[in-house]
């Protein structure tokens, strides 16, 4: 099914034409909002995503998106517009900061702050057993002569009668590291969309005490279905279920961007999707660690982002915009009587290239028959 809007028109914000714009503030608008089934505003990575898209205006090639940090503070309404009101912090030859405050009925409901840097620098292969990038420290003697120090200044400690390793015994230099990609996982093609998954639930319910949970259910995959992003729970070797948990604690799931033909979008409007993606279902995996489900008893009370944060990496050169990412989130801490869950996941393409890293806080509680408010 076609997606009810497209990703790009999702994201998409205009410059204000209204009030002073700046040398140093500029503010644009929102162009479309979702709100998701059941939710009580607009779904936050989709604020995200519009406000990195606006400070992301006010970047000059070839500083990129690094990081973003950001806090929810008030739920975002379908009406009025959100404005985004981008400050240019600073801008200097590495790097470049901005804060995004997202302001409506006159209140400020959600802040951003952005960094960009300079794009990697490309470096000659390392050889395994090389030490390329060694470097003698020195000091200077009485003279002003340059006297060379021990590598590891121990101080007082003569290391002079201390057997000096073998070449082979020195740590190979990397020019890169990541967390690996997890090796039970399927590939996309072999775990269902949430849709379709959900749809053989519906065939199965028959009996008159789930006609409740068949109706939520049915508008769920409507729901899935006109959304520009898939979700696919991730499924594992020699398991039948494919709920996306490899523990009780740990949740992955498949998304890929619904992008028409006419979509390409640039190495910088991709993070800001990617910013969109990784929301999904991040929080609700603190719950999950400690046993709240809308079903559970006690049952889930309230489920709420308070932040969320993001660190990019480079995306690989034969990175397809359109192609699966697999979402790792794991519950780092889930605390029913504080009300607080904090998840960190990390974000690689089908080849296993880390793409991103994660991070999020928010609201976990558990229904004790009170009212639950922020």
């Amino acid at each position: 099914m076609r997606p009810s809007t497209t990703f790009t028109d999702s994201l998409t914000v205009l410059p204000s034409t209204s009030g002073l714009a700046s040398e140093r503030k500029s503010t644009f608008l929102s162009q479309s909002v979702w709100i998701p089934f059941g939710a009580r505003g607009v779904f936050g990575g989709q604020v995200i995503a519009q406000a990195l898209v606006s400070a992301g205006r006010t970047i000059s090639p070839p500083l990129g998106l690094h990081s973003q940090h950001c806090y929810f503070l008030l739920p975002a309404l379908s009406d009025p517009v959100i404005e985004y009101h981008v400050e240019r912090i600073r801008d200097g030859k590495s790097y470049a900061n901005r804060l995004v405050k997202a302001i409506q009925n006159g209140k400020v409901i959600f802040i951003l702050a952005a960094s960009y840097t300079l794009p990697p620098i490309h470096l000659p292969k390392l050889e395994s057993g090389s030490t390329p990038m060694s470097f003698q420290p020195y000091m200077k003697d009485g003279n002003g002569r340059k006297e060379a120090v021990s590598h590891s200044l121990r101080f007082a400690i003569d290391s002079s009668d201390k057997p000096k390793p073998e070449d082979d015994d020195l740590p190979d230099t990397r020019n890169r590291f990541q967390l690996d990609f997890p090796e039970d996982v399927l590939l996309p093609e072999d775990c269902p969309e949430e849709e379709e998954r959900w749809a053989k639930f519906i065939e199965e319910v028959t009996d008159e005490t789930n006609k409740r949970k068949k109706k939520i259910v049915e508008e769920y995959i409507q729901e899935r279905r006109q959304s520009p992003v898939s979700i696919s729970a991730a499924r594992f070797r020699g398991r039948e279920v494919s709920d996306g948990f490899s523990s009780r604690n740990v949740r992955m799931t498949w998304i890929r961007p619904r992008l028409l033909p006419d979509e390409k979008p640039d190495g910088e409007l991709m993070k800001a999707m990617i910013a969109y993606i990784t929301d999904f279902q991040f929080i609700g995996t603190a719950a999950q660690s400690v046993g709240l489900t809308w079903t559970s008893s006690p049952r889930l009370g309230m489920l709420a982002s308070l932040d969320h944060t993001t660190h990019f990496y480079p995306l690989p050169d034969d990175f397809k915009p359109g192609d699966p990412m697999l979402h790792v989130m794991e519950s780092v801490a889930a605390d029913v009587g504080a009300g607080r869950g904090l998840v960190r996941g990390t974000l690689f393409d089908r080849n296993g290239v880390l793409l991103a890293a994660t991070l999020q806080e928010g609201v976990v509680r558990a229904n004790f028959g009170r009212s639950a408010k922020l």
